[in-house]
């Protein structure tokens, strides 16, 4: 079973914590209960009042580049043809208890949550839907706010369980991240021999950034660029060594995005000199959807799965007593943004019943994901399905 664990002051001995603690602190203070929120624009409405205004045709073509080759007409309501894009949500009352992680329940949790996904009768057949035998799989996890709030080991055993049994053998599957440091607080062992799974970083020895595939702009802040440069590297991790990712984020509230969920994690997890698109007005948009918008990582990515076990609320992207809940849940997809629109409106919602000011304004990189086509941010147009443990 696995127990929650009090902070071990990790901002005082880790400088890049503390830069993004700092840029924190000075987007907080823009924020008042007095804040209104900022829609996010929606596919399903956004058509509703372009048909109103009676250029329903040009509409369609502008948000829906690859669908609207399928589609000859509009239906007479408005409403999409698209297939609705599945969501599977497992919770469980029972995944806690007191403040120890029921590591079987968990166990269940991921089995059926696969399984539902997939349309199949065993996690085994559902986990050989998204991988094949001779992939290099990469698991994606989020370890920045160590082991009080980071990726849970459970669930990564629990993808290494599916993988194995999909044919992918333990050595074809690589955990990581940016920071090797961050991995190691986390409690992952760095392993990069030709022995078991192999735990390591972009910072790792002989690993690096890819000179040669970077995602270049100048929307950014100027005096934040790394070597006055506008270039973000991707991790020779992405353009190297994996074939397919697995990104597993966790749930939670972000001082600069609102929250940080597939999007975030993945995009801004697999390039440097991102600390330049932190300030107000940018939050991180639309670095963030651009980022990952590049065939190079938007191309690998077969699954999505949140750990909402513990989530927060507040105080993120670091540990906070006292912004987290047991959410007890797990969410699965395909479709990043559409999981990220459920973790804005689960965190969302959580905000609103502690009294404090909506986070909507700050995660428009949702909605710049939604724009790029990478998914949808309508619920109107996801199939969550929820699984009760």
């Amino acid at each position: 079973m696995g127990r929650m664990e009090e902070p071990a002051g990790q901002a005082a001995s880790d400088p890049i914590v503390a830069q993004i603690l700092a840029d924190c602190a000075q987007v907080s203070g823009e924020l008042s209960p007095d804040t209104e929120p900022i829609e996010s624009i929606t596919r399903r409405r956004f058509l509703k009042g372009a048909i109103g205004a009676g250029v329903a045709a040009s509409a369609w073509a502008s948000v829906s580049r690859e669908s609207s080759a399928q589609l000859d007409t509009l239906p007479a309501d408005g409403e999409s043809l698209e297939p609705l894009v599945p969501v599977v949500e497992v919770t469980s009352d029972k995944a806690w208890k007191d403040d120890v992680l029921d590591e079987q329940i968990v166990s269940e949790m991921m089995d059926r949550a696969v399984m539902k996904l997939a349309g199949r009768d065993s996690a085994k057949q559902a986990w050989k839907d998204f991988v094949l035998p001779d992939d290099i799989v990469g698991i994606k996890v989020n370890p920045l706010a160590g082991k009080q709030f980071s990726t849970r080991r459970v669930i990564v055993d629990k993808i290494i369980e599916g993988l194995y049994g999909a044919g992918v053998l333990k050595n074809q599957i690589v955990i990581w991240d940016r920071f090797e440091a961050h991995l190691i607080d986390a409690g992952y062992e760095i392993n990069q021999t030709d022995r078991g799974v192999r735990v390591y970083a972009t910072d790792s020895p002989g690993v690096g950034y890819d000179d040669t595939i970077f995602y270049e702009t100048e929307k950014d802040s100027v005096i934040r660029r790394e070597n006055d440069g506008i270039k973000s590297r991707y991790s020779k991790i992405v353009t190297r060594d994996l074939d397919v990712i697995i990104n597993v984020p966790v749930m939670k509230h972000h001082a600069m995005t609102g929250v940080s969920g597939c999007l975030k994690n993945l995009a801004f997890g697999s390039v440097d000199n991102t600390r330049r698109f932190h300030p107000s007005p940018l939050h991180c948009d639309p670095a963030v959807a651009e980022v990952f918008d590049h065939e190079i990582l938007r191309g690998k990515v077969v699954l999505n799965i949140v750990d909402g076990l513990l989530a927060s609320f507040d105080g993120g992207p670091m540990y906070s007593s006292k912004g987290e809940w047991k959410y007890g849940g797990i969410l699965m997809s395909r479709d990043p943004v559409a999981l990220d629109q459920i973790v804005l409106r689960s965190v969302g919602d959580k905000r609103e019943e502690q009294g404090l000011p909506s986070i909507t304004r700050l995660s428009n990189h949702i909605r710049s994901a939604w724009r790029a086509d990478i998914g949808t941010n309508d619920l109107d147009e996801m199939d969550i399905q929820q699984i009760k443990v």
